[in-house]
């Protein structure tokens, strides 16, 4: 117990040192955190208030100074630093748009904060020569404190969430399910990123190589290089069949390939501590084998660009085997090549990669553009293929929706034009293939998937006039077509909805027709509450849906409430 408690003590104070040491991080966590869970409280309606729509920039900037500011401290304790990240964090508030509702946004943020967080990874080496050995301890403590600091922010929320669920059950308090997601919002944003914070060593060049335990020796040695060697074989009998048989290899190829030269990095990295001085034939071996096995993931990349343009994640896939490349060769061929190379040119490549004309956004939009002109030069609707259509299609809908209709002004002006002009609330991918002239080569297709979800939660559901409440979910794929409820049997059958109660049939209620009367063609469809309610007072039933989703032509899944 003494020992227990002189670890908590010495945590405690720690984190005590950690705000001293990254106070505009610690603050930074606890703007982001306190906007976050104030943000939980508002409704749907509430989110175009403009106090609140500068609430969520403002939360977008200092979550990238929770990382930030750590990062740049790690290069100086000068107050400049700090400054030049206010500095920062003012100009992405800059240009940040007013509403943050798009995907891309999301997504360029996500890619920042990752590559802000690998500048702790080399951040206080940067301007001082240091062994690989120094570098992989670093590494290690930087990985060990992220997985402690989650591992314990897990555990002290799973404590007080069982807490608070035995004061819910014991004292009959109902406690909205909102609560705990605060909870852990609070939770990981105060606790657990100062936890991390007070983690991070002070003095890199203090750092003792330390000693692998058995069970890393083992992990290193006999797992991590066997899967190496495992993939290796794998992707290297793939690469003769294909030069045997002439066939060109298909798109899960690039994902195999990246698992593959993760793996072996990983490896070559474990190795560190376990080998006396570095070894050659080694280095030249791993650095080998993933620059052999990025041609084969060039070579599956160039052959999806070519057959589909280029998107986001393929633009990203084939960076990450350009940085392959370009280790690959920096290791072989440098003698001192130093570990933090790894982590610089990777920031520099995903920093990169969100601005400016070489962007992942800017590339694959304008790829998109010009692969839709083509398609659509010479465009002649009743010659047209199935394939093509859907190429049409599938274009369209993702320029529509990853860049907006704006994107598609330059190749279909006049049916932009029309659909302002209609006030049309229809789908507008759909709108334009039927101005094209291609719906019905489209609709051929049977795998389309299309879902219908509620646009608000229910938080009460009156059932005064109910005997019977039964929360029904179907699962075409993964549960029973039956579902027993004593002596009622709910089953969905040729999309109708068939409740029985012993053998008599008390409704059958046909699917097809109440998503019929919902009036949408979208695929991906928020409907207003009340008219995902289907009701029908004579045979006393009311069925509250939340979700519909339909495959082709049958009904794959349900998730609803049903009141008898």
């Amino acid at each position: 117990m003494i020992f227990n408690l002189s670890k908590i003590e010495n945590m405690s104070k720690n984190i005590i040192n950690s705000l001293k040491r990254f106070p505009m991080a610690s603050l930074s966590a606890l703007i982001v955190t306190i906007i976050t869970i104030t943000l939980m409280e508002l409704n749907h309606n509430q989110l175009n208030n403009p106090i609140v729509i500068t609430s969520i920039k403002v939360a977008f900037v200092v979550s990238l100074g929770v990382v930030l500011f750590p990062a740049l401290r790690l290069f100086s304790s000068n107050i400049i630093i700090a400054i030049l990240g206010v500095a920062i964090l003012a100009g992405y508030y800059y240009i940040l748009p007013d509403s943050i509702d798009n995907n891309i946004i999301i997504f360029r943020h996500i890619i920042l904060i990752l590559a802000t967080f690998l500048i702790l990874f080399w951040a206080p080496f940067i301007f001082i020569k240091i062994s690989n050995k120094n570098i992989w301890e670093w590494t290690q403590n930087l990985i060990l404190a992220l997985t402690s600091s989650i591992f314990f922010s897990i555990l002290l929320y799973m404590g007080i969430s069982l807490a608070l669920y035995s004061i819910e059950k014991l004292f009959n308090i109902d406690i909205e399910s909102r609560r705990y997601i605060q909870l852990g919002v609070a939770i990981l944003g105060i606790y657990g990123i100062n936890l991390f914070l007070s983690q991070i060593p002070r003095y890199i060049l203090l750092l003792q190589a330390r000693t692998y335990t058995k069970a890393e020796v083992i992990f290193t040695k006999y797992i991590l290089t066997s899967l190496t060697i495992g993939y290796f074989l794998i992707i290297s009998a793939y690469s003769i069949k294909i030069i045997v048989t002439q066939e060109w290899p298909t798109g899960i190829v690039a994902w195999i390939s990246i698992l593959f030269s993760v793996v072996a990095i990983l490896t070559y990295l474990f190795w560190t501590p376990l080998l006396k001085e570095e070894n050659i034939k080694f280095k030249i071996a791993i650095w080998g084998a993933v620059f052999t096995q990025t041609i084969m993931l060039a070579i599956s990349i160039w052959i999806r660009v070519k057959e589909y343009g280029i998107t986001e994640s393929r633009y990203f896939i084939a960076l990450f085997g350009a940085w392959l490349i370009l280790m690959s060769i920096y290791f072989i061929f440098k003698r001192e090549a130093s570990y933090k190379w790894l982590f610089i040119t990777l920031t520099i490549l995903l920093i990169g990669s969100q601005f400016g004309k070489y962007s992942a956004t800017t590339i694959s939009r304008d790829n998109q553009i010009k692969r839709l002109e083509s398609m659509l030069k010479d465009f002649n609707s009743s010659k047209i293929t199935k394939k093509r259509a859907e190429n049409i299609y599938s274009t369209v809908r993702y320029l529509f929706l990853r860049h907006g209709i704006d994107s598609l002004k330059s190749v279909t002006p006049d049916i932009i034009k029309k659909y302002s002009y209609s006030n049309s609330s229809s789908y507008f991918p759909n709108f334009a293939i039927k101005e094209l002239g291609i719906e019905d080569i489209l609709n051929q297709n049977s795998n389309k998937i299309v879902s219908f979800h509620i646009k608000q939660k229910r938080n009460i559901i009156d059932i005064k006039e109910y005997s019977k409440f039964i929360k029904f979910i179907y699962n075409k794929n993964y549960l029973k077509k039956e579902k027993k409820y004593n002596n009622l049997i709910i089953k969905v059958d040729n999309n109708h909805l068939i409740i029985k109660k012993d053998i008599n049939i008390v409704a059958n209620i046909d699917l097809d027709s109440f998503i019929k009367n919902l009036k949408t063609d979208r695929e991906y469809n928020i409907i207003d509450t009340n008219k995902m309610e289907y009701i029908n007072s004579k045979i006393g039933i009311k069925i509250l849906f939340r979700t519909i989703i339909k495959n082709g032509g049958d009904i794959t899944m349900i998730d609803a409430y049903i009141l008898l």
